[in-house]
């Protein structure tokens, strides 16, 4: 006899794989950026900024995945459509601001 359970279990640990994986990246991508973007005397201030966004997270996280449990498969589609244009949106406001690479020429920096 099958275990009807077992086959909705099968894709969780993919998934649990793939969301450790995305969020050992963000850790590393996004405290990068807060260093990368900040000015160079306004870095501490960045920083103490950056370190709220778990705080807004653990507030704003339960209410969201509440309302998308709510509304069903329209609230799940609305706040997936939401994470990705707010990623797109901050895709191209990082984009602009970080600085260019330095020129290394065959010589070294500065030529």
């Amino acid at each position: 006899m099958t275990d009807p359970a077992r086959g909705q279990q099968q894709p969780l640990t993919p998934s649990a794989i793939l969301f450790t994986l995305a969020e050992m990246l963000h850790a590393t991508v996004s405290w990068q950026l807060s260093v990368a973007l900040a000015p160079d005397d306004a870095q501490g201030s960045y920083l103490g900024v950056h370190g709220l966004a778990p705080a807004a997270q653990r507030s704003l996280g339960p209410l969201a995945v509440t309302a998308a449990l709510t509304l069903g498969p329209l609230g799940w589609t609305a706040l997936g459509t939401t994470i990705a244009l707010t990623c797109g949106i901050q895709h191209r406001l990082v984009r602009a601001r970080l600085r260019p690479p330095p020129v290394v020429s065959a010589r070294g920096y500065g030529e």
